[in-house]
């Protein structure tokens, strides 16, 4: 008898585990080869039976509450057992290396059972060895190469879904607005009017009835909120407080009409990474059943990075780079800001090569919009916006906006 024993240890059978009770999309992804005989642990078994169970039934992964009281109605020898490994599975900080190892993890689990299910090789003949050896080895490669094709008589609409942007004058160019999946930047020096763009482009989204989530780093959920009620009632912050159940009344009503949905995090407490803030959406996808239409960071660079870096600007890569991953991986469009140049200062044009500390993390956007400011255009309350990168358009042209911060507002010029 052939014994082979390739095994990452309990450990990573745990942390797969928790990976598919606190992460759908890594579920959705693997569910093809981790079945349950991949596992050592009995009630690991059982739990990936009875999610398969589920998903199967219902045609979406079950919550963890959901996935508790299933495993209350079966008959399985240690339920309690069963039900402190969902209760207690977190999200996993080392999700990547999960990811990479998975694979692997299937291929050699399906070929240990080979070998050990061949006590006499005189039963199997060496073709057919090679051949289910060669089987096992492919387990998976379907995912690795996952593709499309161009072929003649497809009749696929080439233009995605889009949410259109708060300017006519942009939405033009980008033939109605940016697409899921996309990542857009708003760069502009400090005070720059970088949040109130953001806030415009969230209020936009609500008034089409897009389910809208925000995370900020800096002013947190009060101010965020407020911002939002200011541009959603054209109002001032004294006007608001006045007639507190008024404007109550006025954001209920907006939301019903729109049935738009809007989340704030703040997530200015602990440095948090991208995977946190795609584990954030996916849980609240789940726990609202209402698919998540735009992200919007303020601001991405304060992520942390997953890998440490010995320069800024390598790690402020690799976050853009996961940014972009986020909105293609969740089909959401993401809005976030960057800092430019102090030495833009008091000038009207601002591009991708006035990022501060790294031009680099500019190469991952699919949109980045400049907000520049003349002292002539700050007496009369304009701002200059600037598309400065677009993957699907002309780039390199501008348009004057009026800016009235006291109501959060960046209108087009009549």
């Amino acid at each position: 008898m052939i014994e082979l024993s390739y095994e990452l240890g309990p450990e990573f059978e745990n942390q797969v585990i928790s990976a598919i009770l606190t992460d759908g999309a890594f579920f959705l992804r693997f569910r093809s080869i981790i079945t349950p005989d991949i596992f050592t642990q009995e009630n690991h078994r059982c739990l990936i039976e009875e999610t398969n169970k589920y998903v199967r039934k219902y045609k979406k992964i079950p919550s963890k509450h959901i996935l508790i009281e299933c495993v209350r109605r079966a008959t399985y020898r240690d339920k309690g057992g069963m039900v402190e490994i969902v209760k207690h599975a977190h999200p996993c900080e080392n999700i990547e290396y999960i990811r990479s190892r998975v694979l692997e993890w299937a291929k050699w689990s399906a070929i240990d059972r080979i070998l050990k299910g061949f006590t006499d090789m005189s039963e199997t003949t060496p073709t057919e060895f090679a051949q289910q050896l060669e089987k096992a080895s492919r387990i998976g490669d379907d995912l690795i190469m996952e593709h499309t094709n161009l072929q003649y008589g497809d009749t696929t609409d080439v233009r995605g879904e889009y949410i259109p942007t708060p300017w006519s004058w942009l939405n033009s160019r980008l033939n109605g607005g940016p697409e899921i999946g996309d990542l857009c930047v708003v760069l502009s020096i400090v005070n720059g009017g970088k949040t109130t763009a953001l806030v415009n482009i969230a209020y936009q989204a609500l008034a089409v009835g897009k389910f809208v989530v925000y995370f900020t780093f800096e002013d947190g959920e009060h101010k965020i909120k407020r911002r939002l009620l200011q541009r959603m009632m054209n109002e001032t912050i004294d006007d608001l407080v006045k007639d507190p159940i008024y404007t109550r009344c006025r954001r209920v009503k907006f939301l019903k009409e729109t049935g738009a949905r809007c989340e704030i995090k703040d997530l200015s407490s602990r440095r948090s990474t991208v995977e946190d803030a795609a584990g954030f959406i996916k849980t609240l996808e789940e726990t609202s059943g209402r698919k998540v239409d735009m992200v919007i960071t303020d601001y991405a660079d304060r992520f942390r990075a997953v890998n440490k870096y010995s320069e800024p600007r390598h790690a402020l890569r690799e976050i853009f780079e996961d940014c972009k991953w986020l909105a293609r991986n969740l089909k959401v469009i993401h809005w976030t800001a960057r800092q430019a140049n102090k030495a833009r200062a008091g000038k009207d044009i601002i591009s991708i090569e006035h990022a501060s500390e790294s031009s680099g993390s500019m190469e991952s956007p699919d949109l980045v919009l400049g907000l520049g400011r003349t002292l002539e255009d700050e007496r009369l309350g304009r701002i200059t916006l600037y598309l400065g990168k677009t993957r699907d358009a002309e780039s390199h042209q501008r348009c004057s906006l009026m800016v009235d911060f006291s109501r959060q507002s960046m209108l087009e010029m009549e």
